[in-house]
């Protein structure tokens, strides 16, 4: 009996061992995107007035951070590359399980733009991107629901149940960063730091279209689910370099949400926020922090003034976070190596900017003198005999410290090219 009762308890920890090594191995075997991401959400000292859904135009263009620091709104922003309305309407589920927003920006881009992938539901070459958000969300019935039916003819729809499925064969890609790594200061949010050039062509505003996808029979089953929780929805068109057929969606959308008596609608498209010779990213497709935080602003001052919201700006734990936001700002501003991305992060309000350069050309130069303009930088032209063209220095709103100081030169190999001016580096 005592050989049965210890080789059954020794069953038993072996078993509870194995589960807990694998566990272990799954902890450290997955992707950190999604923890860097959404740790600071699940583990906020206070709840989120408002919650922002969609691709990569939420996660770029709108910074959580810079509307509490305007308008002390409390929100979090859970965009994502390549995020369709399919994913997003399991994904409110869940968020709604540890927040009670009271309103829930939805923006539109990606009702057309998936129809050519398959189910229409998920880009099927983007599948680490769709698995950033799902690992997040903790094993539930909606997380095994959403897998079964967003990923439906995806072979190994299972790998978003369990992700130690997808990430058991990483061993030799771990690195130093899936061991220390920091948490977003940005609430969710990613700003961009290039600068492009991008052709927009407005489309009358009469100009419309038929909208018939899987994502916007999604994009609506959001919107009743938010409505029968109580919830006010706002729905957006984000400005960006969009194609015609783009701006014919966000000229016919709002006709069809008018339906819906929780929910309003505004075209981004057509307010004249951003400057398409200084706010596009250098991909041609998204905003960079110059534009980020005129939509950001445009949009807390929308969401103010039509929503019964709480005010967060006296408390502390907020003051916290944006110290630790600012601070990022700083530390990304001095790892950058390019003049013009240098430019678009001297747009950061909580610092003074001079840009001081040596060669006239770059005094009358268009598109520098554009982004001086929208950073509210000083442009001066001082004469000095050097091998640097420029010089930008920053100091700090609240102390009056120097935070940023970079020096610039040509690259002899294209000498007659603003984007090709870099740092020097320290010697």
């Amino acid at each position: 009996m005592k050989k049965k009762i210890h080789r059954v308890i020794s069953t038993i920890v072996f078993f509870v061992l194995l589960v807990v090594a694998v566990f272990k191995c799954a902890d450290v075997l997955e992707y950190k995107a999604a923890r860097k991401k959404y740790t600071p959400f699940y583990e906020s000292n206070t709840d989120f007035d408002v919650i922002y859904l969609g691709t990569s135009h939420v996660q770029n263009h709108i910074l959580p951070m810079e509307i509490w620091k305007e308008y002390g709104i409390a929100s979090y922003n859970w965009g994502y590359s390549n995020c369709t309305p399919a994913e997003n309407y399991y994904l409110i589920k869940d968020i709604l399980k540890y927040a009670s927003p009271k309103v829930v920006v939805l923006d539109a881009y990606g009702l057309v733009e998936y129809e050519k992938y398959n189910n229409g539901k998920y880009r099927t070459d983007r599948i680490e991107q769709q698995h950033v958000q799902f690992d997040s969300l903790p094993i539930s019935e909606n997380k095994i629901e959403a897998s079964k039916d967003v990923f439906d003819d995806y072979d190994h729809n299972y790998d978003f149940i369990w992700n130690f499925i997808m990430y058991h064969n990483r061993w030799e890609e771990l690195g130093e960063d899936d061991f220390d790594y920091e948490y977003t200061t940005e609430k969710g949010a990613t700003f961009l730091t290039g600068l492009g050039t991008s052709k927009y062509t407005p489309v009358p505003k009469d100009e419309k279209t038929q909208i018939d996808t899987v994502c916007y029979t999604y994009f609506l089953k959001i919107i009743e689910y938010c409505e029968d929780q109580g919830i006010q929805v706002l729905c957006t068109y984000l400005p960006f370099p969009a194609g015609k057929e783009q701006q014919r969606v966000a000229n016919t959308i709002g006709d069809i949400l008018e339906k819906y008596p929780g929910c309003r609608y505004v075209n981004m498209l057509d307010k004249n926020i951003i400057d398409m010779d200084t706010d596009v990213n250098d991909d041609g497709g998204h905003l960079n922090y110059l534009g980020a935080k005129k939509v950001s602003l445009w949009l807390g001052d929308y969401l103010k003034a039509n929503y019964d919201l709480g005010d967060y700006s006296e408390y502390e734990s907020w003051k916290s976070d944006y110290q630790k936001y600012s601070d990022f700002k700083i530390e990304k501003f001095n790892e950058l190596t390019s003049l013009t991305s240098c430019l678009v992060m001297a747009g950061n309000d909580d610092i003074n900017a001079c840009l001081e350069v040596y060669d006239e050309k770059l005094k009358d130069d268009k598109t520098i003198k554009a982004v001086c303009r929208a950073a509210a930088t000083e442009l001066k032209y001082v004469e000095r005999d050097t091998d640097d063209c420029a010089r930008l220095v920053a100091t700090s709103k609240l102390t009056g410290d120097i935070v940023v100081d970079i020096s610039f030169a040509y690259d002899k190999k294209n000498p007659g090219n603003i984007f090709s001016i870099k740092r020097v580096e320290e010697k």
